[in-house]
């Protein structure tokens, strides 16, 4: 069964601090799937993880809706991905994104659950919401490395700031 958080986001510094805390339990490896609508906050949210990981706030951080990947780097690379203009799953070998899964970077995806599977199967799915009181968002660990990191994230430190 998989497990899952809700976590309600009414501020922009509720968003800073959910990434601050995905930062602190991220490891080489994880693969974060964002979804959510457009303006949902997954662009926001990606760069709060990625100020968390150490990348300087000079560094841009920005959809790569046109590009495809943005890498950065931080106390560990970063693979910042948009997949939202893929259309078939052998796309994602062509991009170095498979091979980036399990290895020695963060994988964050916006759009990405369509390609799940193709990406393993698992990850943490991150699904933005907006919603009358901002915004919300729910966590769900497909796979014991993803239950291990909600394990570290629900740890971190800040998070009890979340609740």
């Amino acid at each position: 069964m998989p497990r899952e958080l809700g976590i309600a986001l009414p501020t922009r510094r509720a968003t800073r601090r959910l990434g601050a805390a995905l930062a602190a339990a991220l490891a080489p490896g994880d693969l974060l799937l964002l979804e959510g609508d457009l303006g949902a906050g997954k662009t926001f949210l990606v760069r709060a993880i990625a100020r968390g990981l150490g990348v300087p706030s000079a560094v841009r951080i920005t959809s790569p809706t046109f590009t495809l990947i943005h890498e950065h780097v931080g106390r560990m690379p970063i693979v910042h991905a948009d997949l939202y203009r893929l259309g078939l799953p052998d796309e994602l070998v062509e991009l170095g994104l498979v091979e980036r899964v399990g290895s020695d970077a963060v994988v964050l995806i916006e759009w990405g659950e369509r390609f799940a599977a193709a990406l393993g199967g698992e990850g943490l799915l991150v699904r933005l919401s907006l919603i009358a009181e901002g915004r919300s968002a729910r966590l769900e660990a497909r796979g014991a490395r993803a239950e291990a990191l909600l394990e570290r994230m629900l740890a971190a430190p800040g998070f009890e700031r979340l609740r």
